[in-house]
């Protein structure tokens, strides 16, 4: 195949590079100005146009980003095998770049599906360049044209500043009007790179997933992606804007300013080590209702209704939505933590539940007794609440909302555990699998490979044509969401999710499906 190194963007000319597999990359793309100086906690602006040919062989720097509050640096020192996630040597403010990975293999005639790839980390740490986001991996896999674009994180990317003042209208959910912009981006320019603007498919994970979540109700993302792929996310991560604000003010009484004024000139090192100190780290609290933790917040401009009624209501029934999470989602958390994640009584657990809206909280407790092996380990007990809680139950209320107002979603479990039964299927275990690093971790085996092509044939059949390749979501129906699994399970197999079991029936909302017991 020819490779096509230069293509024409609304800003300027960008000449690639040929990959030794065959595909081409395009690299450190702007789609907007840096969001620097007077433009910093400010809407992204436009690029600034080029004469010429511009360079687009060397990856742009990540988002400016301090050390993170979920995973935090002492983690690192621990036994935890390396993920493709784990290493971003070269930050900077100025990040509001973009990647353009085209498939080497012919296509079929016609523009190629593209996927839009949103990363994770906890809305505090990521790059849009690899090995954190492998995009050759993923359009090799899946045979589209693969966009992964930075966007800004913790307080440069979330900090509601819009209630304090006239003059910071606009300054509110930064993070999301970047994503809006990079998708912008992809509809005008990306027919240059051998992709179809009418069929865009968003992906991410975690807090991308929860990313894509709120621009499911964003006025300003209306009609710029056809199709949705939320791994480990939903609707449900919003910040009210009563505890956006206090986080504001908090940060700039931290970093003893008078006013949001000085934010502006502050040392952006000063701004990274502050923010931690407003919100929380524990993986239960930040997910929780009330919990503080950066993220997109119900502004009342950007994202002025919540999503999830959004989504009932029937605003993103043309968009068919692939749901997915893994069955063990807070088990590296709890593994992470340790002393620190297991709470100090029953009371305690019992406590969290009704923050979650649980109003049994000790039958709920007994039922999830049923699930684990030790019934005693309240370490244990709390992962699987938490992991329900945080991301099985919210996903499966929007694939349910959605399948209700009329449109389509579908949904699957990851079971797969490549790097043991003791982490089990954790939260980003999928990232081993969609970026092809399963040898990474020394799980490059006919079990693993094989939950591996489930997945990614799922997601390649997904971007194409908006059908995975098995029903659409029913929570009333056995067998509604497909196992994601090796060998050892039939690769077409479907599972019940949420379990039919007496925890499931305590939860809100499930209540009226019949429970049995979960040992059968």
């Amino acid at each position: 195949m020819t490779h096509v190194l230069l293509a024409d963007t609304t800003a300027g000319t960008v000449r690639g590079c040929a990959l030794p597999d065959g595909s081409t990359l395009f690299a450190g793309i702007p789609f907007a100005a840096p969001p620097v100086g007077d433009l910093r906690f400010r809407p992204p602006q436009p690029p600034e146009p080029w004469r010429g040919v511009r360079r687009a062989d060397r990856f742009a720097p990540a988002p400016a980003q301090g050390a993170s509050t979920l995973m935090p640096e002492a983690s690192q020192k621990s036994s935890f095998p390396t993920f493709p996630t784990a290493e971003i040597k070269e930050t900077s403010e100025d990040c509001l770049h973009l990647n353009v990975w085209t498939p080497g293999t012919p296509s079929d005639g016609g523009p190629r599906p593209v996927i839009v790839w949103i990363y994770g980390g906890g809305f505090e740490a990521g790059s849009a360049a690899p090995p954190y986001s492998d995009g050759a991996a993923l359009a090799r896999q899946t045979g589209a044209v693969v966009v992964t674009a930075n966007y800004r994180l913790g307080a440069l990317g979330f900090l509601h500043l819009a209630d304090l003042g006239n003059q910071w209208a606009g300054s509110t959910n930064q993070a999301m009007q970047d994503q809006v912009a990079a998708l912008r981006w992809v509809g005008d320019n990306i027919g240059a790179f051998g992709g179809d603007p009418g069929n865009v498919t968003v992906a991410g994970q975690s807090a991308g997933a929860f990313s894509i979540g709120a621009l499911l109700a964003a006025p300003a993302a209306a009609g710029l992606f056809h199709k949705a792929i939320l791994q480990s996310g939903s609707t449900s991560r919003i910040i009210d804007r009563g505890t956006a604000s206090a986080m504001a003010e908090d940060l700039i009484t931290a970093l003893g300013l008078d006013d949001a004024e000085g934010l502006l000139t502050v040392p952006v090192e000063r701004i990274l080590d502050a923010q931690s100190t407003v919100v929380t780290g524990d993986i239960g609290h930040r997910n929780l209702p009330g919990g503080r933790t950066w993220g997109a917040v119900l502004d009342g401009s950007v994202l002025p209704r919540d999503p999830h009624r959004c989504v009932t209501e029937g605003a993103a029934i043309d968009i068919p939505l692939l749901l997915g999470t893994t069955r063990d989602e807070v088990r590296l958390f709890q593994m992470i933590g340790g002393d620190s994640f297991r709470p100090a009584d029953e009371k305690a657990l019992y406590d969290e539940m009704r923050r979650a809206g649980i109003t049994e909280p000790e039958m709920l407790l007994d039922a999830y007794r049923q699930r684990v092996a030790d019934p005693y380990d309240l370490s244990a007990l709390r992962s699987v609440f938490l992991s329900d809680a945080a991301y099985r139950m919210p996903a499966v209320r929007l694939a349910g909302a959605q399948v209700a107002a009329g449109g389509r979603a579908y949904h699957y479990l990851l079971l797969d555990e490549p790097c043991g039964p003791a982490m089990g299927a954790f939260h980003g275990a999928d990232l081993l699998h969609v970026f092809d690093k399963l040898s990474l971790v020394g799980a490059d085996t006919p079990e693993h490979l094989t939950a591996r092509d489930t997945l990614v044939s799922a997601w390649a059949a997904f971007a194409a044509t908006g059908d995975p390749g098995w029903p659409v979501y029913d929570r009333d129906a056995a067998g509604n969401s497909r196992a994601v699994a090796g060998l050892s399970a039939s690769v077409n197999r479907m599972v019940t999710e949420p379990p039919n079991d007496a925890a499931t029936a305590l939860w809100p909302t499930w209540s009226t499906r019949p429970a049995r017991d979960a040992r059968k």
